[in-house]
């Protein structure tokens, strides 16, 4: 049977869980951690280190280091890394397809869906790039929730939540609040 993978990809932290038989639990990223620095690394070869390995090796070589490239989705300046131009949709295209090839390891396969979080306020415009970045990380079935309902769903997936009852969420995030 299959899993589905979620992954909340923030502005300063990456988290992914996986779903199967009906329970959920969070696939540690990078250094065995629940989460891993939303950052990516051009190494010389121009093959890219995710998370922790590129948060190690950015400190060394920060102009070929990307961190915070979530905020500039949409921006038509490029990000450069060392003399390379990249667009926040590139960047992470390419922080999802290392997330989907290690947890696809773990896992003994791909999962049969992706669920990607994003930013409540996030128009048409740049809830298709984020597509277009998934699309380019090799994901074929993907679906989109806002970061507040994610967080509601996975709340009232614990909690016991009656019709008609409110749910305040409160995004507390690197890139929002």
């Amino acid at each position: 049977m299959g899993y589905v993978l979620g992954i909340d990809l923030g502005t300063t932290f990456t988290a992914a869980a996986v779903m199967r038989d009906g329970r959920a639990e969070v696939v540690p990223l990078g250094n065995h951690a629940a989460t891993i620095p939303t950052m990516v690394f051009l190494r010389e070869d121009d093959t890219v280190l995710i998370g922790d390995a590129a948060e190690r090796r950015g400190v060394n070589e920060p102009s070929r280091l990307a961190r915070e490239f979530k905020r500039r989705l949409g921006d038509t300046a490029p990000i450069m890394l060392d003399r390379t131009p990249f667009s926040a949709d590139r960047l992470l295209g390419l922080m999802l397809r290392q997330i989907l090839a290690d947890v696809s390891e773990r896992q003994g396969g791909a999962p049969d869906l992706v669920a990607i979080t994003h930013p409540a306020n996030w128009g048409e415009y740049k809830i298709d790039l984020l597509r277009q970045a998934v699309e380019a990380a090799g994901i074929r079935q993907a679906v989109y929730i806002s970061e507040p309902v994610a967080a509601a769903l996975q709340y009232a997936a614990g909690e016991r939540v009656e019709p008609g009852e409110t749910v305040a969420v409160y995004d507390l995030g690197g890139g929002t609040f």
